[in-house]
């Protein structure tokens, strides 16, 4: 009982990072401890909201410390969130008809209805093998000339190309980006992407791959197919697409090489991952920040981390 208390305050420790309370059904899926039941879950959250000394709750919301005030927060970010949600659908639509796209997926706050008026509307996208590069530069180049560059509204971070689904960096941080990804077109290869990664399974042993409560966007996601998207790729098929892919990706390793100069190689090739088959990139590193948070926290309540 002892081992089921402690990683529940570790699951609740992570989300109040984000100052995010957590529903009991929630919690449960995302418990870094299988063999239990959610209702066990139930009884220990009881238990221990009961001691009111860490964990407390209200409305069926649990938090660390006396901050019901996160509730109101979440509610008026799921509120804000539905209004990105249509945004996001609107910009899906035309990354979708951007040669070699094969699906987008929404990741970040959105991916967890705890979007801000701050915050970036953020996509991965999944390309043909072999086209990554093309369909990447393409995309960063409308971006620039349409969009003045624009972060907020079409922020595509991650490329991933469909024979590169595995995501190799594994830690919460990813995992939890992951459980929580959603579909904006093709859904199938989203189904896909969660089934090679269920990897996740280490850290949430109770996630149930593909559950529509983490993984579905709350709309039908539409899987068609663009005509314009086939017209355009065959400018690009046979040998000299290929030729044109490596070319485009030797280009971009060149450019981050000479803007983030003052990063040694090694961090910078982990901070903007150029392979044929990935495309990362995350100059301000969030995933050290947010880990960095989340072991202090640990280690304020002696807690080991599950890495």
């Amino acid at each position: 009982m002892e081992n089921l208390k402690n990683n529940i305050l570790k699951t609740l420790l992570y989300y109040d990072i984000f100052s995010h309370p957590l529903k009991s059904e929630e919690i449960f899926s995302l418990l870094p401890q299988n063999s239990v039941t959610d209702k066990d879950v139930s009884e220990v959250l009881l238990q221990l909201t009961a001691e009111e000394r860490i964990i407390h709750s209200k409305y069926n919301y649990y938090f660390i410390g006396k901050n019901e005030n996160y509730i109101e927060l979440r509610r008026s970010r799921e509120t804000y969130s539905r209004k990105s949600w249509k945004l996001a659908r609107i910009v899906t639509h035309i990354i979708k008809r951007f040669p070699f796209v094969r699906a987008v997926f929404v990741t970040g706050s959105l991916s967890k209805n705890s979007s801000m008026p701050d915050s970036d509307l953020d996509f991965m996208v999944v390309t043909e093998k072999n086209r990554l590069w093309i369909s990447r530069t393409l995309l960063m180049l409308f971006k620039k000339i349409f969009l003045f560059n624009s972060h907020k509204y079409f922020c595509i971070n991650y490329f991933i190309s469909e024979d590169c689904l595995s995501i190799n960096e594994k830690n919460i941080f990813i995992a939890t980006e992951i459980v929580h990804i959603k579909s904006t077109f093709n859904s199938g290869m989203m189904y896909r992407f969660l089934e090679a990664n269920s990897w996740v399974k280490v850290f949430f042993p109770n996630y149930k791959t593909g559950d529509p409560y983490f993984n579905s966007a709350g709309f039908k996601v539409n899987d068609r197919k663009s005509i314009f998207q086939g017209i355009t790729e065959i400018l690009f098929s046979g040998k000299a697409g290929y030729k044109l892919d490596n070319y485009f990706r030797e280009k971009t390793i060149q450019h981050w090489n000479k803007k983030y100069s003052n990063y040694d190689k090694e961090e910078r090739e982990k901070l903007f991952t150029s392979t044929t088959g990935v495309s990362k990139t995350h100059p301000g590193n969030m995933q050290r920040v947010i880990l960095n948070n989340y072991m202090e926290r640990l280690k304020r309540f002696n807690l080991e981390c599950n890495e």
